[in-house]
């Protein structure tokens, strides 16, 4: 004997078929209309049109150093012991000021003897000229020899040589004198103290460093090939301030180490740079070389030393696009944009941003698109 079925198991089963039924269809009508929908969703892409260059100027920099136009290391000219300092390092001066004074007790007590050797002199000439005199009268009158008039006359003569060299001394005591004291030969600034107050100088030892005040130079060497890129005024950098140096001079021989031609550029006065600081020199070197320039954030890596970019695909229906990868190669780069060759077109379109959350091959929508042009 079966046991007997509820009454309400068939209805529940009709139901739970028919439900079925409708939820099997639901996903069927759901898929088809995925189907017939396959760009429902894609993410947004900026693009930029590619525009082919037939060259790029690349900015080059040289390494050069300031230095001031006039730099002298002053000493005196005769030894002796320092008696005074009248400036320090840092001090500005202006030519003629006293710098340094030698001490000058011996050449005053050396002046102060020729100056009575020249009393004595000139007493001396004084008698002799009237004992001359007097013997020229008694001479006419035949009471005075010859003799006695030729030896006052030799006296005479040998007392004036002796006043000349006496005179003479005296000069060259008050050159002496004169050069004990050191002067400012120009407008600078001290840039180093050799000695101190009670040291003994030789003659021509450096005392102290002078720098010309007022606009320096740099000094920086550029390769052959860019002499024909140079101009009146370049731009120079010097500890992250730049300026406009006016180029004075070009070198005419190749220096055999660096291979480099020499360069002197003119500061603006007021630059407030200071000597033997580092300098870099800007030249911009046009190189011919077909490309296309595009920002950095296009780039991504590639394999074997090469880069890719991404290139934007129109598909049919135009409102959508695939992502391309091409194979590229950095001709140059700054700290914006990057020259770039490898198998592109003019006219194309590139993704500019966003490399790191799309994929080769993957569907998008165009969010922007502008010209890429040369920074």
């Amino acid at each position: 004997m079966f046991p007997s079925i509820p009454p309400s198991l068939p209805a529940l089963a009709a139901v739970t078929l028919s439900a079925l039924l409708v939820a099997g269809c639901a996903d069927e009508g759901a898929g088809a209309a995925q189907k017939n929908q396959p760009n429902a969703y894609a993410h947004l892409a900026n693009g930029e049109l590619l525009t082919e260059q037939t060259g790029y100027d690349a900015e080059r920099r040289f390494i050069g150093s300031v230095q001031v136009k006039e730099q002298a290391q002053l000493g005196f000219e005769l030894a002796g012991k320092v008696a005074e300092l009248f400036v320090d390092e840092g001090d500005s001066v202006t030519a003629g000021d006293p710098l340094v004074q030698l001490d000058i007790r011996l050449l005053q007590t050396e002046q102060q003897q020729l100056r009575a050797q020249q009393e004595e002199i000139a007493a001396e000439l004084q008698l002799v000229e009237s004992n001359l005199t007097r013997i020229r009268s008694l001479s006419s009158s035949g009471y005075a020899s010859q003799q006695s008039l030729d030896e006052l006359e030799s006296r005479r003569h040998a007392l004036l040589a002796r006043q000349s060299r006496t005179r003479a001394g005296l000069d060259a005591n008050g050159l002496r004198l004169e050069k004990s004291l050191l002067r400012a030969p120009f407008d600078g600034v001290v840039d180093q103290r050799l000695i101190s107050p009670g040291g003994v100088v030789a003659a021509g030892t450096p005392v102290l460093s002078l720098l010309l005040r007022g606009s320096a130079e740099v000094k920086v060497g550029v390769p052959v090939r860019l002499l024909n890129q140079l101009r009146p005024n370049m731009p120079i950098v010097i500890a992250g301030q730049r300026f406009e140096a006016r180029l004075i001079a070009r070198g005419f021989n190749v220096d055999q180490v660096t291979r480099t031609v020499q360069l002197r550029l003119q500061l603006p006065p007021g630059a407030g740079v200071v000597n033997g600081e580092m300098a870099q020199l800007l030249v911009n070197e046009h190189i011919e070389h077909a490309g296309f320039w595009v920002p950095l954030t296009a780039l991504t890596d590639g394999v074997r030393g090469l880069w890719n970019v991404y290139i934007l695909q129109p598909e049919a229906d135009g409102e959508y696009f695939r992502l391309i990868a091409r194979d590229v190669r950095i001709l140059y780069a700054n700290q914006e944009r990057a020259f770039i060759s490898g198998s592109l077109a003019d006219g194309e379109r590139l993704l500019s941003a966003g490399l790191h959350r799309l994929v080769p091959g993957q569907q998008v929508r165009l969010a922007a698109a502008r010209v890429a042009q040369e920074p």
